[in-house]
Order: C-alpha cells, then structure tokens, then sequence
C-alpha cells in the first residue's frame, strides 16, 4: 500500500526535502490487519458455531481484518498528502497522479492474484477503485469527509442491495468478473463493494490527519472506537432479533436479515459502523503500545510485515494457491497457519533489516514517483 510516512519541517536554510519516518504503530495495525485475514482464510474457527480450538476467538477476524486494511488505507493517503497540504496545485496534481498510478498497479497485481483461482476474495482491485473513487475529495476537510462516508455507510448499503437484485435477481455478493466486469462488480456486487467500502477509507483519511504521535489522541481512537464497535453491533443485535429471522424470503430488496445483520460481510451500516469502530480501537492500541521504546521495540517485527503488508498478501495468497483450496474450505489444523504468519514476520522482519522497503512497495513507489514527475515536472514552468 502507499508508503506510512510522517514529515518533519526541515531548518529554513535546509534545500533539501523534509526527512521522513514511519509511524510505527500504523505499521503495527496493518500487520494485525495482514495476519487477521489470514487467519480467517486459513484458521480451523471461521464462526463461533464452527467445531475445534479456533471457535473461541478465530472468527472475531473474519471481516473486521479486511475492514481494517481499508481504513489503514486511508491513514497512509492522508500521511502521503500531509506536505501536499502546503503546496500548490501543480503538489496536487502530483499526488492525485501517483495514487491513480499506484491505483492501477494494484487493479493489475489484483487480477493477476485472481487469477490463482484461490477460494479467496482478493481485495486489491477493490482497493484499486476506492483510491480512484477517493482522488475527488482528498482536499475535501475532515467534516466533508465524515459526512461523505457516513452517507456511503448509512446509504450505501441500500444502493447496493437494490444494484445487486437489478443485476444478479439476488442481493448476495458474487464473484467479481463473473458476470459483470471489473469496475461494476467492485463498487456493487463484489464482497467489498466500494459504494459502500469507500466509508472505511474516508474515516481512515480523517484518522491519519490527526495527531497520531500524541497518546492523548491514540487513546481517543481507542475509547471512541471500542464504544462505536459496541453501539453498532450491539444495535444490529437487538433489531435482528426483534424484527425476527425468516419473515421474508432471501434475495428481497429490503431483507431484514441482510439490512440489520453483523455478520461478516453483510455490508449492513450496521456491520461497516462497527468495523469502523473496531478499527479505530485497533489504531489507537497499536499507537498506544507503540509510543513507548520498549513496546516500539518488541513490536518491530511486526512492525516490519506492516511496512511491506502488500508484498506480504500477495506472497500469502501464492502459497494459498500452493496449498489448494481445501486449505480454505477444509482446514484441519491451524499448522498451516501458524507456520505462514510466523514465516511472514521473520521474512519481512530481515527483509527490511537488509534490504528497507518491500518489492512491491518499491515497485509502487517509483511507479508513481516517475509518472509524476514526467507529468507533472516540479521544476520552474
């Protein structure tokens, strides 16, 4: 994904450009975000119904990872943007060039992942159409964006079930390509429809503008959201039982069971709100832990599959497609899993110490870097 970078103002006499660090507790989430949603494709407890040692907690992962990893999206375009704030429009031009740029790489990398033909649902080319649904409103003020995703949130939901029924005669996702086409099926009918799935992204753009370096705020992400995760879910709870399963027939518009519901990528505002406020609280945890030097420490190596998370999924789903479908749909035991997150982190974990950035985030960053700068040169006009 985009490069997590916090700038610091250089010296008045400084030319040269401001230096850069990572926000290590950002990093941190995404690596619960990466290791979560490989847990709910490899792990033994896919519901709390399900049988074995997993059902205990491995579901918690299913959905809220994958919600994470969108909103963490928005926090890195909100860091990429932070010096662009200052410029003119020729810097905004820049960057919007290097996010379609970075847009279309993954729109690629995704199909190709695709075309595995794993039993996963890959999320980059939803990624690949919500960075472009994004690049209108990045000047956009925190409460433009707010109520632009609260809308997409609240609303979305609606508009996408009744694009579904209007399409497919059923308001249940599908495959993506199978009878749409890629854009189409990304903002409707795909398991992360960007009409809706765009609401992650804008709250994390606001999120990443704020004071991340302060514990005050950290603790703010956390409280706030550990109370919005349970309000949602909470509410969807109550109103799903008291509406009652069953009283209409699956695939109807304005199925109860699909409006109201928590489950996993139901897609319900009531199911994005509460992802979002788990989201917020895993933020500011990881925030929390790390703005001390002992946890930044202990936490550095997941720190570093943070930093090259999309190197990281993307090596994750080859070895998924090795492994076969019955990894997914079948696992017995969680060996699998437990070998592939630990080989993850210690792969990322000497990668950066020796080589820094991931292959395919390098890839990204002087993709993009190169096309701006041929088209949209920063030099005297």
């Amino acid at each position: 994904m985009a490069p997590v970078q916090q700038h610091a103002r250089p010296a008045p006499s400084d030319p040269r450009p401001p230096r850069t660090r990572r926000i290590t507790g950002v990093d941190v989430a995404r690596s619960v975000a990466i290791i979560g949603m490989l847990v709910a494709h490899l792990g033994t407890g896919h519901d709390s119904r399900g049988g074995g040692w997993g059902e205990q907690w491995m579901w918690i992962f299913d959905g809220r990872s994958s919600a994470l990893f969108a909103t963490l999206a928005g926090v890195s375009l909100a860091l990429m943007s932070r010096s662009t704030a200052r410029e003119d429009r020729p810097g905004w031009r820049r960057l919007r060039v290097k996010i379609a740029v970075r847009a279309v790489i993954l729109l690629v990398l995704g199909v190709v992942l695709q075309v595995l033909g794993t039993p996963v649902v890959v999320i980059l080319t939803a990624y690949a159409v919500m960075f472009l649904m994004a690049l209108p409103v990045l000047r956009l003020g925190n409460r433009w964006l707010l109520l632009i995703a609260g809308v997409a949130v609240t609303l979305g939901p609606v508009l996408v079930l009744g694009l579904r029924q209007t399409m497919t005669g059923s308001v249940q996702p599908s495959v993506v390509f199978s009878f749409e086409g890629p854009v189409i099926g990304e903002l409707v009918t795909g398991y992360y429809p960007a009409l809706v799935w765009i609401g992650y992204l804008l709250v994390g753009v606001v999120v990443g503008r704020g004071a991340l370096a302060s514990r005050r705020y950290a603790a703010i992400l956390l409280g706030g959201g550990t109370a919005l995760a349970a309000i949602a879910y909470g509410l969807g709870t109550v109103l799903t039982a008291a509406v009652g399963q069953g009283l209409y027939p699956v695939d109807v518009l304005f199925w109860p069971d699909v409006l109201l519901s928590v489950e996993p990528h139901s897609n319900s505002a009531f199911e994005v709100a509460g992802n979002i406020g788990v989201g917020l609280a895993v933020v500011g945890l990881c925030l929390l832990l790390t703005s001390v030097r002992a946890g930044e420490l202990a936490l550095s190596p997941l720190a570093a599959l943070g930093a090259m998370s999309l190197t990281i999924y993307s090596a994750q789903l080859v070895v998924i497609a090795v492994l076969g479908p019955d990894a997914v749909y079948y696992p017995g035991s969680n060996v699998p899993l437990l070998v592939l997150a630990l080989a993850s982190i210690a792969f990322s974990w000497g990668w950066r110490a020796v080589l820094g950035q991931g292959p395919l985030e390098r890839l990204l960053k002087i993709s993009s870097d190169g096309v701006a700068s041929l088209l949209v040169p920063t030099g005297p006009r």
